[in-house]
Order: C-alpha cells, then structure tokens, then sequence
C-alpha cells in the first residue's frame, strides 16, 4: 500500500476507535451505560492507545521503602532539585501499601487482581507469583531504550531467579536485601557480595554509572534506582532492627519530635470501634517511636545526597534538560497512630506517600491535589517517553497535569490489602475525596474524613451513613474486579450523610 493510502487508513481507524471509545463510555447525554459508572476519565489508556508527550527523553525512577508522606520534610536536597524545579502531588497514595504488591504495580501498571500479587509472600504472593515477561521495562526497551535497574526489586527475587526480559542493565539485590551493610546484588550477570559497604551509598553509584554509560550511548534511557531506606533493617540470621545510617548521619535527629506526636490518633485511647487490625493493637512506646523515627530519617539523608549526585551526574552528562526524574515510596507507614507502627493497612499513613516529578515541560515549583496512585505511574512512564504499553494497563497518565492542564480524574479509588491464605485477599474498599470505606466481607469500616480527617470514628453502622455506605459498597464491588478503563471512572457524587432533623418522622 502506498504511504499516503496508509496515512488514511491509519487516520480513519482513529477516528474509528475514538468514536466506538466515546459510544462505548457514555450515552448521547453523557451518562453512563453501565450502571454505577459515568465515564472513562482522561489519560487512561489501554495498549493500543496512542502515548502522547515527548518522544525521545530519559527518564529516572528512584523509590524509597517505606517513607512517610512527611519524610520529605527532612530531605532539603530532594526537595529544593525535584520538588522546587518539578511538581508534587500532595494526595498520592499507595494503594496496596506493602512492598511487594506495591512494586508489582509498578512493574506492571495493574492492580493485584491482574498481576497476580496480592501480598509479600505465600502462593498469591512475592517474585514468583508476578509474570516477569508482564514487566514494563520491556515497553522501553523493545522502543529502542537502554534500560537499568538498580536496588531492591520485589519481594523474594532471588540469585536463582529469572531476569526480567526488558532489562538491559540488571543489578538487583539478591541476598541480605534488608541488612544494609551484608547483602549480594546480580551486578549485571557479575554477582557481588558487599560486606564493608553501605546499601544507599552502592546503590546511589551504580545508578549514576547506569547513567553515564547510557547517556554516552547517545540512545535514550530509563534507569530505575530503588533504594532500601527506610525499611527497618532485617539480618541474615531474621532479627529485626532499627535501620542503621552510615556514620556521618548517626548524630542527626536525636531530639527531633516524630510528626505522629502531633496526630490526635497517636496512641489512639479507645479503638474498639476500629477494624480489627488496629482493635488488636495495644499502647505503643513513645521512646521506641522516638528511636524509630530518628533511624528512619537518618537513613534517608543517604538517599536524599544520593538525588543530588544523580541531578549533578544528568548535568554533567548534558542530559538532564532532557530526563524526568521521579520520586516516590512503594508505601507509607504508621508510627503509632491508631495504635500501629508498620504497614499493610488502610489508613492515610500506610496509604500516603510522596511524589515529585521533574523534567521537560513540567511546570515547575507547582502542586497538584490530583487523588495518583503508584498505580498511574507506568502508564504515566509511557506517555511522557512516547512508548506503547504492551497490555491492558489500569492506571491513568499524569502528563496532562504534569504540563499544567486541567485534567479530568475519577472520584473514587480502590484501595486493598491481601492474605497469604485463603483467595489472597484481605480488605479491600475505595477512598474518594470525603471517604474512606473498606470490608473483609466481616469487619468493615467508614470514616467521613471531612469531618473526622484523622480517621478514629468508624460510622459503618451509623444510621445517618446508610446511604453513604451503600453508595460505596457497590463502587467497591465493581473496583475490586476493574481492569483498563474500568479502574478510572467518575461515578458522580456520594449521598449527604442524613442529618437527626432529615430522619425525624412529620409531627
């Protein structure tokens, strides 16, 4: 076929899909077909949907373990390169907030129920339950990209493990992946034990090594650099610690006051209205959560030097101008509030994590309130390279936003945690921009975060929610199952919660 009878062909078959797209999601008066959903929002996309954005740029990709949304504060390096030359959002979540379903979305762009890892370990979780070729570094790499891994990968990646097809540079932690100062790393097929060095210090130079080698390649690159801080610290013989920070950091932070303090749900007093993973829970330690929260943010000065030497490295290169950089956590972390210090649940400190976006066309110094999860980031990598996903992605591309356009974005999320028994699945709900909601099927919970935003008054069996809680169990019975499009609708407001006056009986 000649070139300009292709051009036509290509272009009415987009006309063609964009119109079956539109028919497909709303009616003629822009509502909803399928009942309970209105729309497919913008920027999803599936894998034959066009990427938009810049063709050829670079892109950086360092994760953190575990970090606080307010961790940031402590990291003036990370904040005054990518926060104050990028955007932050300030309502991004992890929506499956333990490590290894978290990485799996980032590996993928799905939720558990379409990659398979619903938990760290057992038959629905770790390494082995992920399909290494459903890994997105190969959109990357088969678009002509050299592609770099460095640092901690999913749970249970072992020596003996496959390597993931799309990596052409794979330096993943092997053994010791919580020890900090003893651990194996694959080295790019040259493995290495390290026992006299630190974990951020080896992962920050091999990730600026990825870079130069690349950016002297003239080929565009994407380097993942996902770091281990910071996680409390695990040994080779399975004691737990606090996290260890290299010597020059251990005199910081020994009187600074953890944020959690300040949160009226801190050592929350009655929870016997809570789900059951905060009812169990019994008064914590300041002192330990003092301790904690100082190990914690020393660590991260490591990885807060170790984004200055990555900006500085770009720039030597001559490529930063030509490199998003992006900076998030796979989960937050409590300290204490409702009476839990760890992860895996669904409240906003396991939820929330940072994120900070630089690079070309990002508006720079700004914020977004847009309610991201991990879950975007992916199909967010593609469009603003200008790749294909190469299977059904259930995220929804940030790069409108990130160049300062309004952008359209569903109403309500899912949000779940999983089991190592059973179906794999533990609670599993929706938070939208008022509520939280989530059930097991037994113990459920409710909060109106408008009017209790630190979440320790359960009002499932609040008469004055009914309404508010059957809205929300049938958006979270048709999430639970989404996949593609399905994941990112606006489904239109929540009831108002009815009022003593609305419910009193006429005279």
């Amino acid at each position: 076929m000649r070139a300009w009878a292709q051009s036509i062909t290509a272009a009415l078959l987009v006309v063609l899909v964009a119109t079956l797209a539109t028919v497909t999601a709303t009616s003629d008066t822009g509502e909803a077909r399928t009942p309970g959903s209105v729309r497919m929002v913008q920027g999803t996309q599936s894998p034959t949907a066009e990427a938009d954005g810049p063709t050829r740029p670079n892109l950086v990709f360092v994760l953190t373990d575990d970090m606080r949304d307010d961790d940031l504060d402590h990291m003036p390096i990370t904040r005054r390169l990518l926060a104050d030359q990028g955007m932050e959002f300030t309502d991004a979540i992890s929506p499956h907030p333990l490590c290894c379903p978290a990485r799996a979305q980032l590996a993928t762009g799905q939720y558990a129920q379409n990659n398979g890892v619903q938990h760290n370990r057992g038959v629905h979780g770790g390494f082995q339950a992920l399909d290494p070729s459903q890994e997105a570094s190969t959109w990357f790499r088969s678009s002509g990209y050299r592609t770099g891994f460095v640092g901690k990968f999913l749970n249970g990646y072992g020596p003996r493990d496959v390597r993931p097809a799309g990596w052409s540079r794979w330096d993943a932690l092997t053994r010791g992946v919580y020890d900090y100062v003893d651990f194996s790393m694959t080295g790019d097929g040259d493995p290495r034990r390290y026992t006299d060095s630190y974990i951020t210090s080896v992962i920050e130079d091999h990730t600026n090594e990825a870079v130069r080698d690349f950016a002297r390649s003239g080929d565009p690159f994407v380097v993942y650099a996902w770091h281990l801080a910071p996680h409390y610290r695990i040994s080779p013989e399975g004691g737990r610690g606090l996290p260890p920070a290299e010597p020059q950091d251990e005199h910081l932070f020994l009187d600074e006051r953890p944020s959690a303090f300040d949160d009226p749900a801190f050592d929350e007093e009655d929870v016997s209205d809570q789900p059951a993973y905060l009812r169990r829970g019994t008064p914590v330690s300041r002192e330990e959560v003092v301790a904690e929260n100082t190990a914690r943010l020393q660590t991260l000065q490591s990885v807060d030097r170790a984004v200055g030497s990555l900006v500085e490295t770009l720039e030597e290169e001559g490529v930063l101008d030509d490199t998003y950089i992006v900076f998030t956590s796979d989960n937050g972390y409590s300290l204490g509030e409702h009476r839990f210090v760890g992860k895996d649940v669904l409240t906003d400190e396991a939820l929330q994590v940072p994120l900070l976006v630089r690079g070309p066309d990002v508006v720079a110094g700004a914020t977004s309130q847009l309610p991201v999860t991990l879950v975007d980031l992916p199909v967010t990598f593609a469009a603003l390279t200008g790749v294909t996903p190469q299977w059904q992605v259930d995220g929804t591309s940030l790069a409108p936003a990130l160049r300062g356009e309004d952008q359209l974005f569903r109403d309500t999320t899912l949000i779940q945690t999983g089991r190592t028994l059973g179906d794999g699945w533990s609670h599993r709900g929706v938070r939208t921009e008022r509520y939280l909601y989530g059930t097991d099927g037994v113990d459920t919970f409710l909060y109106d975060r408008l009017l209790d935003p630190d979440e320790m008054v359960n009002l499932v069996d609040d008469p004055a929610y009914a309404a508010v809680r059957s809205t929300l169990e049938l958006r979270r019975r048709e999430l639970v199952d989404c996949a593609g499009w399905t994941c990112n609708q606006q489904f239109g407001p929540v009831p108002e919660p009815v009022t003593t006056a609305a419910r009193a009986p006429s005279p």
